[in-house]
Order: structure tokens, then C-alpha cells, then sequence
């Protein structure tokens, strides 16, 4: 048995809610055991939210736009820096983000990693986690300016980074994809991290929703819009319908779904839509966007 979260867009602050499920947990490494802890997750959290439409983000997800979506393969713009020249490339999510972090070690810094920028996503992420040396990054270097994670928004660069992407040309598909086909709850079983693709994807449907898109774009104005000053210190409303972390356990704000679908639906579930299914993540292992409902 295993509890994971879900993440609900809303249109007004944080934008999101998140909600705990509790499931029966697959283990092992092959693909289709992965997608077995998300098909429990969807039906269970489905059992009490039959309204949403969940999309599981990460490239192990049943669905094309679920892989898409993934931090390691969403694309993002970047400016490199090359002696006196300003270069325009394409990067990852996954490594704009990691190569920002920064840790700090008694008074020493470690990072940021801008030479880790253009590296694939696994790379960038291997590279700094061995130079971290087991650190919490909470000050990020992006784009000639910091920023921070406060507690009350842990993933407040991250989101901006990925949500950022998505605004950009080389993800349009993907993004209308994302809004056009009214997914409203987002998973991402592949990571514990404070740090969620499918926190992002929640926040930018959200935003979507209220009609406060254009305000991401800008730094400045994405601060305001999530109750935070420059320095990283909390603005007016800042704690408002936010869980928060409380000697390492989250302070719930709503009850955890229970697990009524346990291993054997599950497994009926998967044999009978998602069977054909290989375990090699290859374009054609993942069921078509339109067509992946449980």
C-alpha cells in the first residue's frame, strides 16, 4: 500500500489543490508495472472526483501527452553565454532546472551548474545530485537573476521554468493538447520530489482558466501572482489553502482517498485496455491522447 498525490487545478490561489490517494502499489522496474500504480491511482481518486480528468506526467505514463509533458522532454529556450556572444539554443526543462540550483554547504556555495545547460535531462540531473552532496537546493541562478523556494511554494522556479516552456513555440502541440483535451488532475508516480511536472501542469491549467497566463511570462508579475517579494520573502495571502511541510510530514488539508481498487481490478483494468502495451518506451507504447480513458 502506497499514498501519492494529485493535483486538481483551480482558478483562484495556489491554483492547485492537492489531494492524497492511497493505492495498491506495484513494484518492480518494467514499464507496465509503473502503469498499473497509475491506473490504481486515477480509479481511486476517480471514485471520489468523477467529475476531473487525470493525466499521469512522466515518460512512463500510459499516454503520448503524458510523455510529452515530461520535464525530460519538454523543450525549453535558452541563452548561452559564449565569451562576449548571447547564443539562442534549446534545452530541457529538466536541465535549465537543475542547473540553476544552488546549494550552500556551511559557507561555501555549490552551484549554480551553467555548464551543465545544454547536457540531456538524466545527465544534468546525475551531475549536480553528485555535487550536491545530498543538499536541498533553496536558491536558484536563472536568466541573470535569483530566485527562491519558499515554504509555502516549494516549486515557485520550477513551475515558472516548465510553465514558461510551454508558452514557447516548440511545445505549442503539446500545450494545446494539455487545453484542449480538459484534463484537470495531474499525476507524476516517477518522482517524490518537492519539485512536480504535474504540480505545473495543475497550475498552468489553472491560470489557463482564470485567465492569468500572460502574467507567467514575466517574473515580476509571476511573483505577484503567487503572494512573493523579490527576496523570497512572503507577501499578503501568501499561506492561503497551501499544505505545508511540518517536521518532514505534510499538514493535510483534506482527508486521503482510500484504496477501493485494489491489485486484482487493477490488473483487470490494464489486461484488458492497455495490454498491447510493450515496456520499452517507444512512441508506440503509449496509447493516444484522445483515446485514454479509464
Amino acid at each position: 500500500m502506497a499514498i501519492r498525490s494529485m493535483y486538481v487545478s483551480k482558478v483562484s490561489y495556489p491554483f492547485y489543490k492537492e489531494i492524497h490517494v492511497e493505492l495498491d502499489w506495484f513494484g518492480g522496474f518494467a514499464l507496465s508495472q509503473k502503469r498499473k500504480c497509475e491506473i490504481g491511482l486515477h480509479k481511486n481518486f476517480l471514485s471520489q472526483y468523477p467529475k476531473e480528468k487525470p493525466l499521469e506526467i512522466s515518460s512512463a505514463s500510459t499516454n503520448t501527452l503524458g510523455k510529452k509533458l515530461s520535464a525530460m522532454n519538454l523543450k525549453k529556450q535558452v541563452i548561452i553565454h559564449d565569451a562576449d556572444k548571447k547564443l539562442a539554443a534549446i534545452s530541457s526543462v529538466e536541465s535549465v532546472f537543475q542547473s540553476s540550483r544552488i546549494y550552500v554547504d556551511g559557507n561555501n556555495q555549490i552551484g549554480p551548474f551553467p555548464e551543465y545547460i545544454l547536457s540531456p535531462g538524466k545527465e544534468s540531473k546525475k551531475r549536480v545530485k553528485e555535487a550536491s552532496k545530498g543538499l536541498h537546493s533553496y536558491k536558484y541562478y536563472y536568466d541573470g537573476s535569483y530566485f527562491f523556494a519558499p515554504d509555502y511554494h516549494i516549486s515557485l522556479f520550477y513551475d515558472y521554468v516548465y510553465m514558461n516552456a510551454l508558452l514557447e513555440e516548440e511545445n505549442k502541440e503539446a500545450m494545446l493538447e494539455l487545453l484542449l483535451g480538459g484534463y484537470s488532475a495531474f499525476s507524476d508516480l516517477a518522482t517524490l520530489a518537492l519539485n512536480s511536472q504535474a504540480r505545473s501542469c495543475a497550475i498552468f491549467v489553472g491560470l489557463y482558466k482564470a485567465g492569468l497566463l500572460d502574467m507567467v511570462r514575466n517574473k515580476e508579475s509571476y511573483l505577484r501572482l503567487f503572494r512573493t517579494k523579490a527576496n523570497g520573502e512572503a507577501d499578503l495571502g501568501a499561506y492561503e489553502n497551501v499544505q505545508l511541510l511540518k517536521s518532514d510530514k505534510v499538514e493535510l488539508l483534506s482527508p486521503i482517498i482510500p484504496c477501493i481498487y485494489h491489485k486484482d481490478d487493477v490488473e483487470n483494468i490494464y489486461l484488458k485496455k492497455y495490454s498491447h502495451l510493450t515496456n520499452r518506451k517507444t512512441d508506440v507504447s503509449f496509447a493516444p491522447y484522445y483515446l485514454n480513458k479509464l
